[in-house]
């Protein structure tokens, strides 16, 4: 009963997070899902313990996440920035790792080196969830959103695997680089293979099941849902990374599924979007009521320590978020000078823009759900049987650095790289341009998915009248002299309809292009 209790409590938090976004608009969604969590942490008559395993933390929730992020990326933006992204979401995790374990070692001699360095792993990854969040906050650049996409996609395995190492050593006072590295590189490149080869086999059972005439949307919906949790659960069991198979499969299955046009694809494209949209919108509150429900219980312990100052805490916390912060300035910084810009082909000069869109990535990459779900994974005893040094102070500054990068990123990012009111003109006529499209688009599909040959001939004359409705919309927005990307997003969106329609086989309509 306490369990569906929680359940219910988390889905009405995330819920009254949904209109709460919309009446404080300045604050992101993340933040106030935080807010919520902490809320009912401190309201509770009782206090509530949510433990929950990181494994199945990561199988239940940033598993289906990282897969739907992955369906939906610009798959030619990532390869164009796969030098960068790769830098940053391995680079620049391990130069956190040793930096931050260095200076905490350095500040609190009572924690070990191991131990530090394991903190340093946790606060390496970005939070894909947070990231996605903040990017309607703010206008990003093509370079900067596909860079925390990317790494926000891939970190989260590298994080893992030298927080497990760093612990290792913690726990067991023994540390081999020659393994580490051995076992990180099976890891990584083991995870994308295997995600890769799992994402054929998909493409290959669904295909025999459709050669079979088995033609189920319930089924074929379950079946890509389960998708991520079953690549999760057999790449841990083989011993490669479970988060990099999940977005590799991912991509390869968005990439190759079957796009043919017909009733019955058309049910299950709009079955599929509906069905993700929920899954994300509820996983992603979830998460963060989740964090905010912890951050009081994993900070209460050492607040109330009569050892430390509490002004003290404050200052690591603060010292700590300022350190990575600088770390990932400086990296950005580097990194855009000395790699090609794709849309250029030539190296970035050293301008006050380039330190801009070094700034808007650096504050672009809060930490969150992740980095507190890692950090609870260090175990309460060592290898003699004593206590793990300092477990509480590790979960406390974990949970502080997390708080102070969402700040940065939800009320810096807005200032960084602003909307202008201009752009959310053309921003709000492009949606509502978009959303006519896609009604256009909703209503076709729906009338293939429930159409006989009668009926078809019959919807062809209100279809003809649809498409070129869409027609005069391109028109009329290229007489407003909109900006160029929202023409061609238009362009794009209308040709699908296009496609469709040539679907139903009308042979007047097939030589119509814009």
């Amino acid at each position: 009963m306490e369990v569906f209790e929680l359940i219910l409590m988390l889905l009405l938090a995330v819920l009254l997070s949904s209109i709460l976004d919309q009446v404080v608009p300045r604050i992101s969604s993340p933040l106030i899902q935080i807010a919520l969590g902490i809320g009912i942490a401190m309201l509770a008559i009782s206090p509530i313990e949510v433990n929950i395993d990181p494994e199945l933390f990561l199988v239940l929730f940033i598993a289906p996440l990282l897969f739907s992020d992955a369906l939906e990326a610009d798959k030619r933006n990532l390869w164009e920035n796969k030098t960068t992204i790769v830098s940053f979401a391995i680079g620049l995790v391990i130069v956190i790792t040793l930096c931050v374990g260095f200076v905490l070692h350095w500040l609190v001699p009572s924690i070990p080196l191991a131990a530090a360095f394991a903190l340093g792993a946790a606060l390496g990854p970005t939070d894909a969830v947070a990231v996605q969040a903040l990017k309607k906050e703010a206008k990003l650049g093509k370079r900067e959103g596909a860079i925390l996409q990317g790494e926000a996609l891939i970190n989260d395995a590298s994080g893992v695997v030298s927080f497990q190492f760093a612990v290792a050593a913690a726990v067991t006072g023994a540390f081999s680089l020659a393994n580490a590295a051995t076992s990180f590189a099976i890891g990584f490149i083991g995870g994308i293979a295997l995600g890769i080869l799992l994402a054929v086999a998909f493409l290959y059972i669904n295909k025999r099941i459709r050669e079979m005439g088995l033609d189920n949307v319930t089924f074929h919906v379950l079946f890509e849902v389960s998708m991520p949790l079953v690549v999760f659960l057999f790449s841990e069991l083989v011993g490669v990374s479970g988060i990099l198979a999940v977005v590799a499969c991912g991509i390869m299955w968005s990439m190759y599924r079957d796009r043919k046009i017909s009733p019955y694809q058309s049910r299950l494209n709009i079955a599929l979007t509906s069905v993700w949209k929920v899954i994300g919108f509820v996983l992603n509150g979830v998460v963060f009521v989740l964090l905010g429900i912890q951050l009081p219980n994993a900070m209460q312990s050492t607040w109330d320590n009569l050892y430390i100052d509490n002004f003290v805490l404050i200052g690591y916390v603060l010292l700590l978020t300022a350190l990575i912060v600088v770390l990932r300035f400086v990296w950005a910084l580097i990194m855009t000078r000395l790699i090609k810009n794709p849309d250029t082909g030539k190296r970035d000069r050293f301008s006050l823009s380039m330190v801009k869109d070094s700034l808007v990535t650096t504050v672009g990459g809060p930490k969150g759900a992740i980095t507190l779900s890692i950090a609870f994974t260090i175990r309460f005893l060592l290898a003699d049987g004593s206590t793990f040094p300092q477990r509480s102070l590790i979960i406390f500054l974990a949970s502080g650095v997390i708080v102070c990068t969402l700040l940065l990123a939800n009320f810096l990012l807005p200032v960084l790289a602003p909307k202008e009111e201009a752009e959310d003109d053309e921003e709000e006529t492009e949606e509502l341009m978009r959303t006519k499209i896609e009604i256009m688009r909703t209503v076709i599909e729906r009338l293939m998915a429930d159409s006989t040959e009668t009926v078809r001939r019959k919807s062809l004359s209100l279809l003809t009248t649809t498409v070129f409705a869409a027609f005069a919309l391109l028109r009329i927005s290229k007489s407003l002299r909109l900006p160029s990307y929202v023409s061609r997003s238009l362009t794009i969106r209308l040709n699908s309809l296009f496609v469709l329609l040539n679907g139903m086989r009308p042979r007047h309509l097939r030589h119509l292009s814009i």
